[in-house]
């Protein structure tokens, strides 16, 4: 993890609807201004919005539907508020900030997790789906807001042709949920499509029984905040996994793989209990990996 130093570069000056990109692994999203609480952990490459900064060397951001804050030194501030960031074709997109909609305007269009033709897809939309745009585009891919979240999407692939405004029905909400259930008292986790069983399995749980220790699989109704399924190292196990999806961003708990060494291969006791994070078969957490999106609802119950 990284820890904030006492000398900074003098950080470059941001407005509401501005994004940057994280320069380096490791760095912690933390609880606030003045609560250096580490909320997350991000990594070099992943784009974030910027609502406020620089103050005291911070910048206030969101990272994956989550606000908090973040050192300077560790974040580079996109250049130029304003402008569309050298789209080509199509109409003239919103003002950043302005929460205009737009049209998918192909059969079908992957929703990604960062302005890159590389980044993970976490869905897809089909032509004529309405989408709210929040910022500027970056490298040809516009943010949408997803979930309480944000998303990219091909800017090329989206029409500001005539007036657009709102679905009176978001397509999302025509479709079943999906969702995960966390039973404790059995240590299931069933997958769900509105009331529908998709998959259960069998998981390992935090050792703390009680409902809301922050080493418990605490009791509750959570989003997920972010995911991540390469090989990664948790100092909290002293191992690694694979298939991470944070839900509990307060304790960093999250579903992922048995434990692994730095081969990938399981560690002897991968199947133990945990430090309240939610521990799969690696098939079975590859496969709630692929069900699960940003914003997914997750309920944990006794």
């Amino acid at each position: 993890m990284f820890l904030a130093g006492c000398v900074f570069t003098s950080p470059t000056g941001a407005v509401a609807g501005q994004a940057g990109t994280i320069n380096s692994d490791g760095v912690a999203l933390m609880a606030d201004i003045d609560d250096q609480t580490p909320i997350a952990t991000m990594y070099a490459g992943e784009r974030v919005d910027i609502f406020w900064g620089p103050e005291s060397g911070l910048y206030e951001i969101r990272y994956y539907g989550t606000v908090g804050w973040v050192w300077a030194e560790y974040l580079d501030v996109d250049g130029g508020g304003e402008g569309g960031g050298g789209v080509g074709g199509g109409s003239a997109a919103p003002v950043s900030g302005s929460g205009g909609w737009a049209i998918v305007d192909t059969e079908s269009l992957n929703v990604r997790g960062d302005a890159s033709t590389d980044a993970a897809i976490w869905d897809s939309f089909s032509s004529g789906t309405s989408v709210q745009v929040i910022g500027d585009a970056v490298n040809g891919f516009y943010p949408i807001e997803y979930y309480g979240g944000t998303a990219w999407l091909a800017a090329d692939y989206l029409s500001w042709n005539g007036a657009v405004s709102a679905p009176a029905q978001p397509e999302a909400a025509v479709q079943a949920e999906r969702w995960i259930d966390v039973n404790r008292s059995t240590g299931m986790v069933t997958l769900f499509e509105g009331d529908a069983v998709y998959a259960s399995y069998w998981g390992s749980l935090g050792y703390d029984r009680s409902d809301d220790g922050f080493y418990s699989t605490a009791v509750g109704s959570f989003r997920v905040y972010r995911m991540h399924q390469p090989l990664e190292y948790t100092p909290y196990a002293n191992a690694y996994i694979t298939d991470w999806v944070g839900f509990d961003s307060a304790r960093a708990n999250g579903f992922h793989s048995w434990t692994k060494d730095a081969n990938g291969n399981v560690t002897p006791n991968g199947a133990g209990l945990t430090g309240g994070c939610v521990g799969l078969e690696p098939s079975q957490a590859q496969a709630l990996y692929d069900f699960a999106y940003i914003g997914m609802r997750v309920e944990v119950h006794n």
